[in-house]
């Protein structure tokens, strides 16, 4: 997890005022909002945020963070905290309120940083990839993504887990993955599957945390 100096710190590097900015679902994604409620006081840096859940509108409007709809105004900086990425910029987010929704912040944004831990650093993305399905015939879904890798329903609370798209969610247990575009473009073409977790050259900027910061760039900040 990230410490909160070094999130205070990668608040100061890349967060400029005025900006509309998007933020990853998930608790990382919540805690840094609360710090930069703390600059925003301190500081009086002003930015807008694009919430991709309910639980991070509720959590803006308490910390008096102005939201913002991706209709109004393309991202400025966007920012996901994901489980594994690749030299190639790809990555993959196992945990999210709505893929759907991360994938067009992930599209929108000018740039894109995504921060992990380093470990989770690797050559070729491999591991379980999650895809959000329709619930309508979701049983024949899980069967065509057997074939991928071994697929498993998530559940939450003795029921299947849904987006708050309105979607459920199936955890694919891959081994590497050589070729991700290809594998989006197969998995895609299943009917049923809406979206997944794997992200294939959006990313920008690479933030590996573990003790220290280590930054991996395609592009040049201004």
């Amino acid at each position: 997890m990230l410490s909160e100096e070094v999130i205070d710190g990668f608040i100061a590097k890349y967060l400029k005022d005025g900006q509309a900015i998007g933020i990853g679902s998930g608790k990382e994604g919540e805690t840094f909002l609360k710090r930069i409620a703390l600059k925003k006081e301190e500081e009086k840096l002003q930015v807008k945020v694009v919430p991709t859940s309910a639980q991070m509108a509720s959590l803006l409007a308490q910390l008096h963070i102005e939201s913002i709809s991706l209709e109004e105004k393309e991202l400025d900086l966007a920012i996901e905290f994901v489980d594994l990425a690749t030299k190639d910029y790809d990555f993959v987010k196992r945990n999210s309120a709505s893929f759907i929704r991360d994938k067009m912040i992930a599209q929108s944004a000018e740039t894109l940083v995504i921060v992990t831990n380093k470990k989770n650093y690797a050559s070729m993305l491999y591991g379980v990839v999650p895809f959000e399905i329709c619930s309508f015939g979701w049983k024949h879904t899980l069967l065509q993504l057997d074939s991928l890798g071994a697929a498993k329903i998530r559940m939450k609370e003795n029921t299947q887990y849904k987006t708050e798209s309105g979607n459920y969610v199936v955890d694919v247990l891959t081994d590497q993955i050589p070729f991700p575009e290809e594998f989006e473009m197969h998995s895609k073409n299943i009917p049923g599957v809406i979206e997944t977790g794997l992200f294939v050259g959006y990313a920008d900027r690479i933030v590996l945390y573990d003790g220290k910061i280590e930054v991996k760039s395609r592009i040049e900040f201004e």
